[in-house]
């Protein structure tokens, strides 16, 4: 068996194979770090190779290395980048501006959502306090950095982006600020939801009817929970589960070959009854929403989006559908008409929020303590763990790089105030 590519120099044990599928388990695979060096531990010894496999730590700085690489290498220059823009907030006072860009020209040809991979990241910059002023000076910093003006910046319509975004154009104004289509549908839903005093009724009603079947023999008839925050750009579980719950109280079905209690139903679930025209009507609006955000997603803004998008959604079938498809279309032609032509802009900022999720999961346990060095991953999962970019990243970056830049961005983490506050002065008598 060939030995496997590796990175000459001292202390280099593990090959870029070993390297690389370190990298795959802990970011694609969903995998722990403990439980990416167990694996390459059987791995190794089915394979011959070395006795054990990499130590957690190890992959870790592994992953270190690349996420911060990733963020400072050089960007390729060209005026068809569009940046995508959020916020990345966990406990303690920091919010994270995080800068992810895409090439149109890579990206406007493939007529599919974009994806982790299709991004580079622009900067990774938390902060004690943000504002439009701050939002502007982190653009204004990062286009210094890299040498890019981007052709469009698109984010959700958060208060400080948008002014941030505003003032950035003043310097800028080849840069369009594109409005991410998912917080629209949303805020069309909210609209018309908290106008029907039905809604309510019914959310405080399935809400209850969870807590009183979570223990039962009906557990498995207990609707989804509606999440506190951003309830609106989830609704579809729920109002899909009322429809199904309707389907089911009309002709209840055996469960485990045990024959339904059509009294105890009833007696649960039967209040859903007051609910069919109201749901039918909601799930329109919500099939509205979700065959906006197929298109979008898809097929971004450009010149004809309002004329294509129009025909999926002009058989609204009531008065509240038929009010979001207008609203909707009304936004997509406003938005389009930011593009040239022949352009398409990405309309949503789906995958950045994505990203920034998969960079909660990597902080695991602790993403309870704030941001640790941790969040360098959410760079690192990105990339394409290529020999190449692997050699490239691991020659550049050296380990102290990596504590420098946790040094001068994170500062001291949650954790560690909180075992200093907590820990006895050496010498001391507790009692």
């Amino acid at each position: 068996m060939a030995p496997e590519p590796s990175l000459s120099g001292r202390g280099r044990r593990y090959g870029l194979t070993t390297i690389g599928r370190f990298c795959q388990f802990v970011l694609d695979a969903a995998c722990s770090l403990r439980s990416s060096s167990a694996v390459l531990n059987l791995l190794g010894g089915s394979q011959r190779q070395p006795a054990r496999g990499p130590a957690a730590n190890t992959g870790q700085m592994w992953l270190l290395q690349l996420g911060l690489y990733e963020l400072q290498r050089p960007k390729e220059q060209a005026d068809d980048w569009v940046w995508v823009i959020d916020h990345a907030v966990q406990s303690g006072t920091l919010r994270c501006l995080v800068i992810v860009g895409c090439r149109l020209s890579a990206w406007q040809a493939s007529r599919r959502p974009l994806e982790h991979h299709d991004l580079s990241v622009f900067a990774l910059d938390p902060v004690e306090k943000s504002d439009g002023a701050t939002v502007a000076r982190q653009l204004a910093a990062t286009t210094a950095a890299t040498g890019i003006v981007p052709r469009a910046i698109l984010c959700d319509q958060g208060a400080d982006l948008k002014k941030g975004v505003a003032m950035h154009q003043q310097d800028h104004p080849q840069t369009v600020l594109a409005h991410d289509i998912a917080h629209r549908t949303a805020n069309e839903m909210k609209r018309e939801l908290e106008a029907d005093a039905r809604w309510k009724k019914f959310s405080v009603a399935a809400g209850a009817a969870r807590q009183r079947l979570t223990m039962t023999p009906l557990a498995h008839l207990s609707p989804p929970k509606l999440r506190s925050k951003a309830r609106y750009m989830n609704l579809e579980k729920l109002l899909s589960w009322g429809q199904a719950m309707l389907r089911y109280l009309d002709d209840p079905q055996p469960v485990a070959d045990e024959p339904p209690d059509r009294a105890v139903l009833t007696e649960k679930l039967g209040w859903l009854e007051e609910y069919r025209a109201a749901l039918a009507e909601w799930c329109a609006a919500m099939q509205v929403v979700h065959d906006t955000l197929t298109y979008i997603r898809r097929a971004g803004y450009h010149r004809q989006a309002a004329a294509e998008l129009g025909p999926q959604l002009c058989p609204a079938r009531c008065p509240m559908a038929q009010r979001v498809a207008s609203r909707l279309l009304e936004f997509v032609a406003a938005q389009a008409a930011l593009a040239r032509p022949a352009e398409r802009l990405p309309g949503s900022s789906e995958c950045l929020e994505s990203l920034i999720g998969k960079g909660k999961r990597l902080e695991g346990q602790h993403s309870q303590s704030g941001f640790t060095k941790m969040i360098l991953g959410l760079c690192a999962a990105v990339v394409r763990p290529t020999q190449e970019y692997l050699t490239a990243a691991l020659t550049t970056v050296s380990n102290q790089d990596v504590h420098t830049w946790c040094h001068n961005h994170l500062g001291i983490s949650l954790a560690a105030k909180r075992h200093q506050a907590f820990t006895p002065v050496r010498g001391t008598n507790s009692g």
